[in-house]
């Protein structure tokens, strides 16, 4: 008996409280601040159903998405703005569940999570906004609630006059699953705004694209970059007309030096280009070639060492001086496909090429350049080894012609490589003991810098287009009279005889001389020991004579 009076005292103290709200309710309904806002949002028939639903289920304060569904599920009053703006307010919930907000993908959000019950109290307030734009705007900010590191968007911001905030892109009640992004049901959402705005987009098939491929990231990343940047057909146009392409091979750029095989870490496109977000500011370089000067400095935050070399090299003196085409870290080593610049071995000289055609050209058909670029011979010299790598020094001083001789003894006095191709080592210390080596050892003793007449190596037998001795395009053996002419103008046509060549004398090879050198050879030292011979027998006697006087005085 007790429990059924306290049951129907329950029951009646529901219907005073609804009475209350009908009452509240009633005065809203006639109260100027209704009519400012569009009028009565709910009928009478809604209220008492309000009052029956919270008395079955219990519903306190504050109400819960209940109490907003029965409202906003079925009207078709609106909010009108001091602008002349007007909002419906009433919601799709069948939408609002299927969102990513919803409770069919997921735990649902309620109503109350985003529109405080505090702020959204019935009557509900004057909204105190002067358009419906500020409205978004505020409300927008409620997102920040849950997703506190919000993405990059490459729209403007809060601090921009026109800011593109969460709502613009992701709706409010129709939120669409970050999976239903990455299969482009939202680019129809990019689409429709950039028309509205007359901002155009060239291709929304790409767009998708960008979008699955991680525009919307927490960070600039290099995914946030190839989003963009691994599109095809991408150019940038400079002030004086130069175009260069800005599609980015991510394969090569993944498979250079810098990327996932680096041993320090994979580099991202920042450690570079800096965290430059989208889209980007004014490029202050006029042409490509000033771009590329610009940026090719950021090569020494890493390879420091190198860069001071390049500052000090024949390139880097030449830039010094306005050579703007002078080579620099990116023209050798490329710039987002960086490879191992001697891997093959034949790329060292395939790169120099880039600039120096002509050279390469006299190098590829040279005894060395064959040797390499047929057969990919690592024993035979690129342009490096003989030029230098980053510390390139000018190799027409006077320096340089001295030391050229020594350049070419670190293989050609080197008896194990040399004993692999029957090349004998005498060709270096043969022209050391001869006159020209001995006399340009001599220059380059005493001051590198000190010029000299005498020929070197390269004087016979060419630079980069060096041949075989024999060759009869090499111009040695075959025009030898005419390579002495070079430096002896009046030489006689038996002035080549004179010289003895690359062999050391022998039998085989200048036997005269050799019997000479050999009869010299004996004779020299025996008469040298002969008269050696006299002088100590005669200072024998001298000596032994004085001892004898000396012994007969003291008798």
């Amino acid at each position: 008996m007790g429990s059924r009076i306290e049951k129907h005292r329950h029951k009646f103290l529901w219907l005073i409280l609804s009475f209350v709200i009908l009452s509240i309710f009633g005065v809203f309904l006639l109260s100027p601040a209704a009519a400012e806002n569009g009028g009565a949002l709910i009928n009478n028939d809604q209220l008492i159903a309000i009052s029956l639903i919270q008395e079955e289920e219990g519903i306190g304060y504050p109400p819960d998405d209940m109490a907003c569904r029965l409202c906003h599920a079925d009207t078709d009053q609106e909010i009108v703005f001091p602008s002349g703006e007007s909002n419906p307010v009433i919601v799709d919930f069948e939408t609002l569940d299927s969102s990513a907000h919803g409770g069919l993908t997921g735990p649902g959000l309620a109503c109350t999570e985003c529109h405080q019950a505090a702020d959204y109290q019935f009557p509900h307030e004057d909204l105190g906004m002067a358009d419906f734009r500020e409205y978004e705007i505020e409300r927008s900010a409620v997102c920040e609630r849950c997703h506190l590191q919000t993405h990059l968007t490459s729209h403007p911001g809060d601090d921009s006059e026109t800011p593109i905030v969460c709502t613009d892109c992701h709706g409010s009640h129709e939120v669409i699953t970050s999976d239903q992004w990455q299969v482009g049901e939202g680019t129809s959402v990019c689409v429709d705004c950039h028309i509205s705005l007359e901002v155009g987009i060239d291709d929304p098939v790409q767009l998708t694209q960008i979008i699955r491929d991680g525009l919307f990231t927490p960070e600039v990343d290099s995914q946030y970059c190839l989003s963009c940047h691994r599109q095809p057909g991408l150019t940038f146009t400079f002030e004086n007309g130069d175009e260069i392409s800005i599609t980015i091979d991510e394969e090569d750029f993944l498979n250079s030096v810098h990327g996932d095989d680096n041993p320090w870490q994979p580099l991202e496109c920042t450690n570079c280009h800096g965290r430059d977000t989208y889209p980007h500011g004014p490029v202050g370089a006029g042409s490509e070639r000033e771009y590329t000067l610009e940026r090719y400095r950021f090569c020494a935050e890493c390879h420091e060492r190198h860069y001071e070399h390049t500052i000090d090299s024949v390139h880097g003196r030449a830039l010094e001086e306005g050579n703007m085409e002078a080579a620099v870290c990116t023209d050798c080593h490329g710039a987002h496909d960086t490879v191992t610049p001697n891997v093959p071995r034949e790329r060292i000289s395939e790169t120099c090429r880039q600039c120096h055609s002509g050279i390469f050209d006299e190098y590829k058909n040279s005894i060395h350049g064959e040797a390499l670029l047929q057969d990919s011979n690592p024993d035979v010299p690129t342009c490096i080894d003989c030029h230098g790598v980053h510390d390139i020094d000018d190799p027409t001083t006077a320096q340089a012609r001295n030391r050229s001789p020594e350049l070419c003894s670190g293989c050609h006095a080197d008896e194990n490589l040399m004993a692999q191709y029957d090349i004998s080592t005498d060709v270096f210390d043969t022209y050391v003991a001869d006159f020209h080596g001995t006399t340009v050892t001599l220059f380059e003793y005493q001051d590198p810098n000190l010029e000299t007449n005498k020929a070197v190596c390269y004087d016979c037998h060419g630079v980069h287009n060096i041949k075989q001795p024999d060759d009869p395009d090499a111009g040695i053996k075959v025009n030898l009279l005419e390579t002495c002419r070079q430096c002896h103008p009046d030489a006689s046509e038996n002035f080549p005889d004179a010289w003895t060549s690359h062999f050391k004398p022998s039998l085989e090879h200048n036997p005269m001389v050799f019997l000479v050198d050999t009869f010299y050879e004996i004779f020299i030292p025996l008469t040298l020991g002969f008269f050696a011979f006299l002088i100590a027998t005669d200072i024998y006697r001298r000596v032994r004579v004085r001892f004898r006087v000396r012994i007969k005085k003291n008798d």
